[in-house]
Order: C-alpha cells, then structure tokens, then sequence
C-alpha cells in the first residue's frame, strides 16, 4: 500500500469510529428518554399568538389539569353519616336520586347502572373546581352531568367550563348558575 492510502486509513478510520460511537450512544438515549418532541412539543404560529394574548389578561380562576382529574368537593363532614348494620343515614337537606343514559361519557366513574344522590346548589358557591354536576346546556337537549374543569368570571359573571371524564374535549359554551340544576353529592355502585 502506498503512503497516501495508508495515511488516508490512518485518518478515516478513527473519525468513522467516533462518529459510530456518536450515533449509537444517541440511539441509546433517545430510546431511554422521551423525544425532544414530545418533552417540547412543536407551537404553531396561532397557538403561540394566543398564549402570548394570554399573557397580559387575568389569570383563570381555578383550571383543572388533564392529566390529574380533580376530585369533588366533600359534601359530607363524619358528623353527618351514620353507618348501621341494616341502613345508612346521611343527614342532608333537599336530597334527591339520579340515575343516568349509557352515554358513556364519564365513564369508568358513572356508567348506566350507577346511581347517585344529588343536592340543588347555592350557586356559585355551593360548586368547586372537580365537582360533577347536571346541567341543561344549550347546545343538545336533556340534562347533562359532567366534571367543573374550570372556573372564571367575565362580564356576564361567573361561569363553568364542563368536560365528560372520558370525552376528548370540553363541553359548548361557558355554563352559567342558571343552566346548573343539581351537584352530586354521591355516587353509589
């Protein structure tokens, strides 16, 4: 071999070697730890307009995070529940009985054999942030019963954001007092 192809060897060989390494040790981390992707997803023009629209307006009241569902506000203090071996009593004024459709759109907590026992609320105080509540929307007809997964106010006062556990999004629209007929209070299985 000539000197040329023996220095070329002796130059190539050690870069293509390191470069080899290089991309197997990314292949390992990048099959150990989440994509850049996913840690940092990709903004669109308009979604980042609108947060930077957000920026300078008042921060939301309360906002349920996605991943975590809040839980419902306690109704009941102990004082209140008597537990008996032949009966329950819950001491509670204006108690009624609900049943639901199958439409599946909370499930795994309610599903159509379920059945739950509901209060009228003092409106807005009586409903927190994960409390479910039945409403009358005006977007579909019947009563709906869905999960508070947001709480603020604007000109016309305060309103809720309501959102189906197992739906992908929110419902319709910015549900007033007025629309709320019954919070619930329980659910029983």
């Amino acid at each position: 071999m000539n000197k040329k192809k023996l220095l070329k060897k002796a130059i190539t060989q050690p870069i293509v070697m390191f470069l080899l390494g290089i991309a197997t040790t990314l292949l390992l981390i990048s099959s150990i730890t989440p994509s850049v992707a996913e840690t940092y997803p990709i903004i669109k023009n308009s979604e980042l307009i609108n947060d930077i629209a957000h920026l300078n307006t008042e921060i939301p009241k309360q906002t349920a995070d996605e991943r975590n569902k809040p839980s419902p506000s306690n109704f009941f203090n102990t004082h209140q529940i008597r537990v008996y071996p032949d009966r329950v009593v819950l001491e509670a004024e204006n108690i009624v009985w609900a049943g639901f459709e199958d439409t599946k759109s909370m499930l795994p907590i309610i599903n159509k054999d379920s059945n739950a026992l509901q209060i009228i609320p003092n409106c807005p105080e009586d409903i927190q942030l994960g409390d479910i509540v039945s409403y009358r929307s005006n977007y579909a007809s019947g009563i709906i019963i869905h999960r508070v997964i947001h709480i603020d106010e604007d000109e016309q006062g305060i309103y809720f954001v309501l959102k189906g556990d197992n739906n992908p999004a929110s419902d319709p629209g910015r549900i007033r007092c007025n629309q709320i007929d019954r919070k619930v209070i329980a659910i029983l299985y």
